[in-house]
């Protein structure tokens, strides 16, 4: 029966096997319980955004997240959850069907592509663990990033749009995609997507008090504006990985961590000032390392084959250039991962220790893993924010690929 449900559905027989895993992470106390107590906290008038969780975290995200929570608030936690995390393993299928087709990986043999997906699932189990342990949002995130852009190059703009749209007014990290779609020349998307944020962000005047929900906007804003204090130096956390946090530690000595370790990291003590510039500078870097890829002029459509991979190099910015991030941020990187080692199973690439390739992948497989592997001293890897040049040597590495022209990838279908 088993083998009969694996060979015919899959996708079911994943889901019903993660189910055991499920139940035993929804009695985890994580960050779901904030948003959670967040959207009662909001539903019985209170303004969640100065209010603290967990003793000193606060809640970010939009008040439409804490509207669709509250309809099923009357639950325990465990249940709430639970349902949370199934709509997670739901939404990583999605995703996997999603690079299955625009890398043709769908092409190889059952057998074969399968033996990828586990491989895929192996190189990146610390994210998958930390986002469903944790409670996350990158999954949705990441989701709606990936299949917003989906549908909206398969000439499904409204509905690709739409998607976008709420991720960006959940989580703001989908609002690099904007900018791409002028680039791409995809007007009808653009303006709908600007269109659908505004609703999105309008949409809770039509049931919460209008003076209240503009209180809570600009409490929002307050906690996100990116020229606050913590938001500069980025590492009032020990745990953040980002650019920020990476210059921070690199050029100025005294950084905000209170459970700093007794080590150096940085290699020029600069004042604050100059810290802002060169973090300023250097994700601006990343982000025109962007625009050297495209490979076309502006307001072009560009080549359909080459569209994944710019989403894939598009997603991977995002935990580096925006502050305030944390490691399980970094499954947003999956997509770029899977364009890098996808040529090693549609036979374009063999594996070989000879060159340098092969020896940096496992470079970044160890620095996002590490804490799974060998966490005793997570409090080393997070000092040095080894994470951070994982991704930096993952992105090299498809930069890099992608100018020499030689990435070894088939046609991929538009």
């Amino acid at each position: 029966m088993l083998k009969t449900l694996w060979l015919r559905h899959p996708n079911v027989f994943i889901f019903l096997a993660s189910l055991p895993i499920l139940f035993i992470e929804a009695r985890t106390e994580n960050d779901f319980d904030i948003f959670i107590a967040a959207a009662r906290d909001w539903s019985n008038g209170l303004n969640p955004y100065t209010q603290l969780y967990h003793e000193w975290y606060h809640y970010f995200y939009d008040i439409t997240f804490l509207s669709l929570i509250s309809l099923i608030q009357a639950l325990p936690n465990f249940w709430i959850k639970l349902i949370w995390l199934m709509a997670q393993v739901i939404l990583l299928i999605e995703i996997w069907k999603i690079i299955l087709d625009r890398l043709n990986i769908s092409n190889l043999t059952r057998r074969k592509r399968w033996m990828f997906g586990f491989f895929l699932v192996l190189i990146n189990v610390r994210l998958l663990r930390d986002n469903l342990h944790l409670g996350q949002m990158t999954i949705l995130m990441l989701f709606l990033s990936l299949k917003g852009l989906d549908l909206i190059f398969k000439k499904k703009s409204l509905l690709g749009s739409a998607m976008l749209a709420w991720g960006i007014v959940v989580k703001v990290l989908p609002i690099v995609v904007i900018p791409y779609l002028a680039y791409r020349k995809k007007w009808k998307a653009t303006v709908a997507t600007l269109l659908f944020s505004a609703g999105y962000l309008a949409l809770p005047y039509l049931y919460q008090n209008t003076t209240q929900y503009s209180d809570l906007l600009k409490s929002r804003w307050q906690l996100l504006n990116p020229t606050n204090a913590e938001h500069i130096l980025d590492t009032s956390e020990r745990s953040f990985h980002s650019m920020t946090t990476l210059t921070s530690i690199l050029f100025h000595a005294q950084c905000d961590d209170l459970h700093i370790l007794p080590y150096r990291r940085h290699i020029v003590d600069c004042d604050v000032q100059t810290v802002k510039w060169i973090s300023l500078l250097s994700r601006l870097a990343l982000v025109f390392s962007f625009l050297w890829i495209l490979r076309s002029k502006p307001f072009d459509e560009g080549k359909s084959e080459n569209h994944f991979r710019e989403w894939a190099y598009l997603l991977m910015l995002i935990p580096l250039i925006f502050p305030h991030q944390q490691h399980y941020a970094f499954l947003m990187m999956v997509p770029g991962f899977t364009w890098l080692i996808a040529p090693y199973w549609n036979n374009r690439r063999n594996w070989t220790w000879q060159g340098g390739r092969e020896w940096l992948l496992i470079f970044v497989f160890i620095t996002m893993n590490i804490h799974f592997l060998l966490g005793v001293w997570s409090g080393y890897y997070n000092h040095f924010k080894i994470l951070t040049y994982g991704g930096l040597v993952a992105l090299g590495m498809m930069w890099y690929e992608i100018n020499r022209g030689d990435d070894g990838h088939q046609k991929e279908q538009s």
